[in-house]
């Protein structure tokens, strides 16, 4: 063989080296996964993110690779949502529903929930009614990874403690624009108000509503023991918030990265689910001494009524079944 056989042979032999390597540095380097959210990394959404991520690791063996993009970084709210069904951002912790389905407005629902271990039955014991939520998210491009929790919200007052539905007859109160919302606290009495939150401290130093509605977390850490006094545990509503991926970016993983995420996934939904459930537990306590009147003794059968008219209003748009399924799960 001459020495430009040889030369030449040894050329191509190192380009099937080096293009075999390429082919092995690709296959192993990870798939990396955007989860974007829009509160601060104080918020409870980012440790969920972390835990999702340092879990995802373990359970993929290097190969899932999350980074997380907190503030609102990659658009507001709407708009990433709008982009996780597009697949141009792969993931995001957010608290709308509505906006993805109307139907998906049956976790909204005032007093549809008992207790804790109610809306456990209903978003994580792998029940009927979850798949059912969960294939409505899907089919709107979504794959939830996990129901996370915000808490139990509870009324909190300035002038006059909530005992029953009747102490909200003519009280201005501020909360969010979900429509179910504004004719169940109409129904009991009350003049509800939709107000931007940012806005919210000021609207209650200032007088324009005097009561407002949130999850003792939220309550503290927005400081807004300093203008109201009464704190009426109320439980009259329980949102959700979730943890999703697009479906266009889950149907690209392998089927064993696709339980590797489920099995992060799960393990990070229960510790926020934990840790949220602790800290309003906790919060409770605190913020009674940082002055506000702690009101445990609720009526909150006298809540039933007004609550029932606002899902007679929305069950054509929601579902008659469906409001009837997440009210009976066990």
């Amino acid at each position: 063989m001459s020495s430009f056989s040889r030369i030449a042979g040894r050329s191509v032999a190192a380009l099937v080296a080096l293009a075999f390597a390429g082919v092995v540095a690709a296959q192993s380097a990870p798939i990396v996964l955007r989860i974007a959210h829009a509160m601060p990394t104080t918020h409870g959404y980012q440790l969920w993110a972390e835990k999702f991520r340092d879990e995802v690791k373990k359970t993929s063996g290097g190969r899932i690779e999350v980074k997380i993009f907190p503030n609102a970084q990659l658009g507001k709210e709407t708009e990433y949502i709008e982009g996780v069904k597009l697949g141009t951002i792969d993931g995001a912790i957010f608290g709308r529903h509505g906006q993805i389905d109307p139907r998906l407005d049956v976790l909204n629902l005032p007093m549809i929930y008992r207790d804790d271990a109610h809306v456990d039955a209903v978003l994580r014991k792998d029940s009927p009614v979850q798949k059912q939520l969960d294939q409505m998210m899907y089919d709107k491009g979504f794959k939830v990874l996990g129901w996370g929790e915000l808490g139990f919200r509870h009324i909190t007052t300035k002038s006059a403690p909530v005992n029953k539905a009747s102490d909200l007859k003519g009280v201005d109160i501020r909360v969010p624009n979900v429509e179910p919302w504004l004719v169940a606290f109409r129904a009991w009495g009350a003049n509800p108000t939709p107000i931007d939150f940012a806005e919210l401290y000021s609207a209650l130093q200032q007088g324009v509503v005097k009561a407002q509605e949130n999850p003792p977390e939220i309550i503290s850490t927005s400081k807004l023991y300093e203008v109201q006094k009464y704190m009426s545990l109320t439980s009259h509503a329980n949102i959700p918030s979730q943890m999703v991926l697009s479906r266009t970016v889950w149907e690209k993983l392998p089927k064993d990265l696709q339980e590797a995420a489920m099995k992060a996934a799960v393990s990070s939904r229960d510790e926020q689910v934990k840790n949220s459930r602790a800290a309003n537990a906790r919060l409770v306590d605190e913020l009674g001494k940082k002055g506000m009147i702690i009101v445990r003794d609720v009526d909150r059968k006298s809540f039933e009524a007004g609550a029932m008219e606002s899902y007679a209003k929305y069950e054509d748009k929601i579902g008659k079944d469906l409001i009837k399924s997440v009210r009976d799960a066990k």
